[in-house]
């Protein structure tokens, strides 16, 4: 229950006059207590409450700050309580009293997980984007795109490893909680096992065991046997790769070079302030999220006539959406992009830019490329792949090399339908637009090494948003007030 602002008392404490003492002008967070307006958060975060029943709640503007003060400097939950215990300058930022007590760190766990959803991290970012707009700071009419991609907080298995895992879990559980279904258990097979034994192995378990499970009353038990049963019958146990992070995905940052966690894609505009925020797996194509991050910023209040980008964003759908919107795309056309994004979307192929290489369905990429020109002057791409993975795909037989002889794709270099696309991209104009696309880079560089967004704070994709975008939050706020100083830039 939300305590009424009459319910909220003034503050008596004699100390009070020890903030002006101690917490000096140029301090940070007195900076952005003077320049931005947290109220809206209770009205924000009123409908997560009940009105009427319950404990009186911490006040969600008091717990959102201490969420904001966290990224701002990086901290776990229990070293973010101990220093706002001692440090004035984040009491100071909290409204409270310099006397006053500090909350239990596992109050913020339950603060993340059931009062911010993802409608209210999209109205937070918007939030920020409105006081820039009202303070006259965003005056550009061009975004930035790009994407940059964090670590998960889990350690990537393969899929036989993770279903073992699994097995091992529900067998473990079985032992706990239901004993006397430890004697219908089958042998289990040898470390050396593949897939489909341990496939076929755990439709045995559960057969042997299911029935009795799903008739007790062990919801753990319960939920566990079913979890396991529905990634063995939908195959999405193919795509999971980490028992711990089941949304987390394999993502190429060169061609010699992978990743495993998420991808955070970002809209910036002129001045530094993010626009607009998607978060996928680490697999998840760059080009595929544009239409996404131009409507998010948009919808945010920002008039986007131009996008900046590179490579990875020039395709015939991203050029339509553009041109449906009166945008101009400003990227370079790589032969390979907008071929491969021409090919029906059922085939699934997209091109990696950060590999520069082609990336099949499954994830895998090409492992060398070959360009050919034929007698009536065309050129030709042949991206192979390697026949050995091919083979073990579970997609092979429905895949475009699977069945091919030479597990190869062949793309056509650009038609005379994109040359005038190729005109504009050796213009001046052009070429003075694209300058300025170092800056998201800047702005991934911050999020990564200043607060955080390496690494995964939790696992599962929607902590990987809430990080995120609570991320992009404090640096838009941080932004905001560098931009309002005397030494603006």
């Amino acid at each position: 229950m939300l305590r009424d602002n009459s319910q909220i008392k003034l503050s008596l404490s004699p100390y009070q006059g020890l903030y002006e003492l101690i917490v000096p002008q140029n301090n940070l967070l007195r900076k952005i207590k003077e320049n931005i307006d947290f109220s809206f958060v209770n009205p924000m975060l009123r409908k997560q409450y009940c009105e009427n029943f319950g404990r009186p709640a911490k006040e969600p503007e008091m717990m959102f700050k201490l969420m904001f003060l966290k990224k701002v400097y990086d901290l776990s939950d229990e070293r973010l309580v101990s220093s706002a215990q001692t440090d004035m300058a984040y009491k100071y930022f909290l409204d409270l009293d310099p006397e006053a007590e500090m909350i239990d760190p596992s109050l913020l766990t339950k603060f993340r997980k059931t009062r911010i959803t993802e409608d209210i991290l999209e109205e937070m970012l918007r939030e920020t984007i409105r006081q820039a707009i009202e303070k006259g700071l965003i005056k550009s009419t061009a975004i930035i795109v790009d994407s940059t991609h964090t670590n998960a907080n889990a350690r990537p298995k393969t899929v036989t490893q993770v279903l073992r895992d699994l097995s091992k879990q529900l067998r473990r559980e079985i032992y706990r909680e239901a004993a006397e279904l430890s004697e219908k258990l089958p042998e289990k097979p040898g470390e050396s096992a593949e897939l489909t034994d341990e496939i076929e192995y755990t439709y045995r378990l559960l057969e042997s065991v299911g029935e009795e499970i799903l008739q007790s009353e062990k919801s753990g038990l319960i939920e566990l046997c079913e979890r396991i049963k529905e990634l063995l019958d939908t195959d999405r146990i193919r795509e999971i790769r980490s028992k711990g992070d089941e949304d987390a995905r394999f993502g190429h940052k060169t061609a010699n070079s992978t990743f495993f966690g998420y991808k955070n894609h970002l809209a910036i505009t002129e001045e530094r302030i993010i626009a607009g925020i998607e978060v996928t797996h680490g697999g998840e194509a760059d080009c595929t999220q544009l239409p996404t991050l131009l409507e998010k910023t948009i919808d945010n209040g920002v008039q986007a006539k131009e996008v900046i980008g590179d490579m990875a964003y020039v395709s015939e759908d991203n050029l339509a959406a553009c041109e449906e919107r009166g945008v101009t795309l400003y990227a370079r056309t790589n032969s390979a992009v907008a071929a491969a994004a021409a090919t029906p979307l059922d085939e699934g192929f997209c091109f990696n830019k950060d590999a520069g290489l082609l990336q099949c369905p499954a994830g895998e990429l090409a492992m060398r490329v070959e360009k050919k020109t034929a007698q009536n002057g065309n050129t030709y791409l042949n991206y192979f792949f390697s026949k050995r993975k091919c083979q073990k795909c579970p997609l092979c037989e429905s895949c475009r090399i699977g069945i091919s002889k030479g597990k190869c794709y062949n793309i056509t270099q650009p038609s005379e339908k994109n040359r005038r696309r190729l005109e504009f991209e050796n213009s001046d104009l052009f070429r003075e637009r694209l300058k300025i696309r170092y800056r998201i880079e800047e702005k991934n560089g911050e999020m990564k090494t200043t607060h955080g967004l390496d690494r995964a704070d939790s696992v599962g994709l929607s902590a990987m948003r809430l990080q995120t975008y609570f991320t992009a939050f404090v640096v838009n706020v941080k932004r905001i007030v560098k931009l309002t100083g005397p030494t603006a830039a």
